[in-house]
C-alpha cells in the first residue's frame, strides 16, 4: 500500500507486480537446482552433524570453532527443510564457509564437502543468481518503456502548462479569480 500511495513510487510497484509472472519460471530453475543439490547433501551428509553425543561424528564436529561457536547446528542435511536453509545461506553468501568446515570437520574429509559447496555456489550463485538479476533488470526496464508508452508523450501548452499522461502541471500564479 505504501509503495503505491507514493507517487515516484507507483510505477516501481506496478512494475515489480508485472514481473512476477516472467519472472517465475527462472525462480522455478533455481528451486529445482536447490531441490536438486538439498537431496545430493541428504545423500552425502545426512546425519553427519548432529548434537547427539553418541554420534560418531560429535567428537570430530567440536573441533570446528567457528560452526560450534555460531550455533549453527540447524543448518545440515539431516532433512529436506534444512538442507534447503543451507543452501539458502550459501545463496545469499552468508557465513557458508562456516558451514562447509562444519562439515569438513564432521566427514573427516574436505574434498567432497568443498567440490559440493563449490559447485552449488558456481551453478545456483554465480550462474542462476547472474541470470535472475539480469533477467529481473531487463524486465523492468522493459516495463519502464511499456508503462512510459501508456501515458503518452509529453505535451506542452501555452502558458508552461505540461501534460505527461493523465497529469498535467502548470503555473498557478496565472490562474485569476
Amino acid at each position: 500500500r505504501l509503495i503505491f500511495a507514493i507517487d515516484k513510487f507507483q510505477v516501481f510497484g506496478m512494475i515489480s507486480l508485472e514481473i512476477i509472472p516472467a519472472a517465475t519460471s527462472v525462480f522455478v530453475v533455481l528451486l529445482f537446482l536447490a531441490y536438486s543439490f538439498a537431496a545430493i547433501g541428504m545423500l552425502l551428509f545426512g546425519g553427519v552433524i548432529s548434537r547427539d553425543p553418541n554420534n560418531l561424528h560429535y567428537q570430530s564436529l567440536m573441533e570446528a570453532d567457528d560452526f560450534v561457536d555460531n550455533e549453527y547446528w540447524a543448518n545440515n542435511f539431516n532433512d529436506m527443510i534444512s538442507g534447503m536453509n543451507v543452501l539458502f545461506n550459501m545463496l545469499v553468501v552468508n557465513n557458508w564457509t562456516n558451514q562447509a568446515s562444519g562439515l569438513e570437520y564432521a566427514t573427516g574429509t574436505k574434498l567432497p564437502v568443498r567440490l559440493f559447496f563449490l559447485s552449488f555456489h558456481l551453478l545456483g550463485v554465480t550462474g542462476i543468481g547472474n541470470v535472475i538479476t539480469s533477467f529481473i533488470i531487463n524486465a523492468f526496464f522493459q516495463q519502464i518503456n511499456t508503462v512510459k508508452q501508456r501515458q503518452g508523450p509529453d505535451e506542452k501548452v501555452e502558458g508552461g502548462t505540461v501534460i505527461s499522461g493523465s497529469r498535467a502541471i502548470f503555473n498557478s500564479s496565472m490562474i485569476t479569480g
